[in-house]
């Protein structure tokens, strides 16, 4: 018997709000926690704080490009894997899967530690890191929005629409462009945001999905 395939919307019904959202509580209370020792310990001016932000936010689509291209699309390989890279894999095979709906704690905290401990070794003071890890952070929740949208979200606002039809040319039309989800300036520096034309095919499962 065929199976029916899932609208959308019948899908959303169906996602742990708790899984969902259990990275934002943790990164909002560890940034909370951090701002209110910053204000008691001496905050950079506004100007420094935004620009640091800013910064901050930079980096994220940095990361994420690099780590989207070269590490979760890596070639998997019998022996050795990188963290993330045969999960990522998986996600491309069947992206409509709801057992990992974000980035895991286990896996997303230690990478937060050592872009601290980095930002506090080249700002010269934790208050500064602070800054630029709330850059980091702001990118972080904005990327588990959009691949949120992009595959299981009922948003119909302009700009998940955009960066849905964005994401979902990069898994059902070309797999090596589009590597950037929150923005798509580093694909623009690294050459690998145009796409070449291919068959019809993939055009329509990119449009099933985006139903």
């Amino acid at each position: 018997m065929r199976r029916v395939k899932q609208t959308r919307l019948e899908r959303n019904r169906q996602i742990n709000r708790w899984l969902l959202c259990k990275p934002f509580i943790f990164y909002s209370l560890t940034l909370c926690l951090l701002h209110a020792a910053t204000l008691n310990t001496g905050a950079p001016s506004l100007p420094a704080a935004v620009a640091l932000s800013a910064t901050g936010l930079l980096s994220w689509g940095l990361i994420e490009y690099v780590v989207h291209r070269w590490v979760l699309h890596r070639v998997p390989r019998a022996n050795f894997n990188l963290p993330g890279n045969l999960t990522h894999l998986r996600h491309h095979e069947n992206p409509l899967a709801l057992q990992r709906l974000t980035v895991q704690l286990s896996e997303s905290l230690p990478v937060c530690v050592v872009y601290f401990l980095l930002a506090w070794a080249i700002s010269g003071s934790w208050q500064s890191a602070t800054y630029l890890f709330t850059g980091l952070i702001a990118g972080y929740c904005f990327y588990e929005y959009l691949d949120f949208q992009a595959h299981h979200g009922t948003s119909q606002s302009r700009l998940a629409r955009y960066f849905r039809r964005h994401h979902l040319l990069h898994h059902h039309y070309d797999a090596t462009v589009r590597f950037g989800v929150t923005s798509p300036l580093f694909d623009y520096l690294f050459g690998t945001f145009q796409l070449e034309q291919k068959k019809s095919t993939a055009m329509i499962e990119w449009r099933k999905e985006e139903s």
